[in-house]
């Protein structure tokens, strides 16, 4: 793995306040090579929410929203099975803002 990859996420950036272990649990999905979080924004969100924005050339377009902030996180997948993890993400997305 490449200098700033720890357990399949990029830490060169920095991470919204507690969703270091659901970006480790994504890098683990059957068909992510890589998760790489982008820029940080300020909003009015509450509560913890994650969810599949678009595909990109590479892979999948995240958006993650925790507590006045949204984070852009960058998945690079393969073509055939970007339909699976868009689904297993918004399985995980769900356990995470029940707890």
């Amino acid at each position: 793995m490449p200098k700033y990859f720890k357990r399949g996420v990029k830490r060169e950036h920095h991470l919204l306040k507690g969703i270091e272990k659901v970006l480790e649990e994504i890098s683990a999905l059957k068909g992510v090579k890589k998760v790489i979080p982008g820029r940080i924004y300020s909003s009015d969100s509450r509560g913890f929410e994650i969810k599949v924005v678009r595909e990109t050339l590479t892979g999948l377009k995240l958006l993650a929203k925790s507590d006045g902030s949204v984070q852009e996180i960058f998945l690079i997948v393969d073509k055939e099975d970007r339909e699976d993890v868009s689904r297993e993400i918004a399985q995980i997305s769900e356990k995470w803002r029940k707890s």
